[in-house]
């Protein structure tokens, strides 16, 4: 009996360790088949697109600098003789007269043309016409008459001038307002105006007054000459039907004068007390690289201070002349039409 009921329990001792056994198995699930990771992420190739071709600009074309012409810088000098005007190179030796096909001013033959007045870069030439009582300004580059500024003053009476060119290439002139009158009394003008013209602009400005330096109602000023850099300006003290009497030094920032002064300012040069433009006296004026020259002297014979200088055909340098005749220079140019 015993040994029958150990053999049973030992049979359901094995039926039970089998279903263990089988439960492990199916419940128990297989590990998952193993997966090779790669060190970096694969990328996905980037297709590359094709690049477009540039639009092309067409070129412009290089166009050099556009630049007026110019002349080259020579020394002329401009005087004047029986009522003409005239140009001497002394490059070239050569002289014109203002008038001639060379360089026409459009004005009759009859006129009489006097007072030259050189810029100071032998661009333009000013100077004084009877036909039509003006001032005209030449443009000797050009060769065309480019103004006319007509003059206040009377022709019978020496009263409106061309002073001359300052190194800021303005013309400066006088214009007289008012003028001579004898009836019921002698008396004078109103006052006489400093002008300057722009040769650029073609404009006309007023600059200021010539003082009157004498109490006398028929007393007024006659302009001469302005200094290159327009600080001076000599007149004359002048009286209508009397004439002229001393000259006078005008300083044109304050409207100081000073009655005949022992000397000059520089920058007009060594004037040596004889300048004075009175018509009986020839003057000659001449542009170089920017300086004024003046030549004095009834004979026309060149001031050694006015340092003229002097380029003879073919030469490189200049040479400076300390004596001479100017007249005997002159006579050996031809005279060209």
């Amino acid at each position: 009996m015993k040994k029958r009921y150990f053999l049973l329990m030992v049979l359901m001792a094995l039926s039970l360790s089998s279903c263990f056994r089988f439960r492990l198995v199916k419940t128990t699930p297989y590990p998952p088949p193993p997966v090779q990771i790669d060190p970096e992420p694969t990328m996905v190739p980037t297709l590359a697109l094709p690049t477009p071709e540039p639009t092309p600009i067409p070129e412009t074309p290089t166009l050099p600098p556009t630049v007026e012409p110019e002349e080259p810088l020579v020394n002329l000098y401009a005087y004047g003789k029986d009522a003409q005007i005239y140009l001497f190179n002394p490059a070239e030796m050569s002289v014109v007269r203002i008038g001639d096909s060379k360089y026409p001013t459009g004005l009759g033959a009859d006129c009489s043309l006097y007072t030259p007045r050189l810029s100071m870069d032998g661009h333009y030439l000013a100077f004084e016409s009877n036909c039509g009582n003006a001032f005209i300004v030449y443009d000797l580059w050009e060769k065309s008459k480019i103004a006319e500024i007509p003059k206040h003053s009377s022709p019978d009476i020496l009263g409106d001038t061309l002073l001359g060119w300052a190194e800021n290439g303005k013309l400066y002139y006088t214009q007289m307002v008012g003028g001579c009158s004898f009836e019921p009394e002698l008396k004078g003008p109103d006052r006489m105006e400093v002008y300057s013209y722009d040769s650029v602009s073609g404009g006309n400005r007023y600059e200021f007054d010539l003082p009157k330096v004498n109490s006398a109602t028929h007393a007024y000023s006659i302009g001469i000459l302005i200094d290159p850099k327009a600080e001076y300006v000599i007149a004359w003290n002048a009286a209508c039907s009397v004439g002229m009497g001393t000259r006078f030094l005008l300083t044109t920032a304050t409207g100081a004068y000073e009655l005949e002064p022992a000397s000059w300012p520089a920058s007009f040069g060594d004037l040596s007390g004889h300048y004075s433009a009175f018509p009986a006296e020839q003057y000659v004026f001449g542009a170089d690289g920017g300086k004024l020259y003046v030549l004095n002297g009834p004979g026309l014979e060149w001031d050694p201070n006015a340092r003229l200088m002097y380029l003879a055909p073919g030469a490189s340098e200049a040479q400076q002349i300390d004596m001479g005749s100017f007249s005997e220079l002159v006579s050996q140019a031809p005279l060209v039409n």
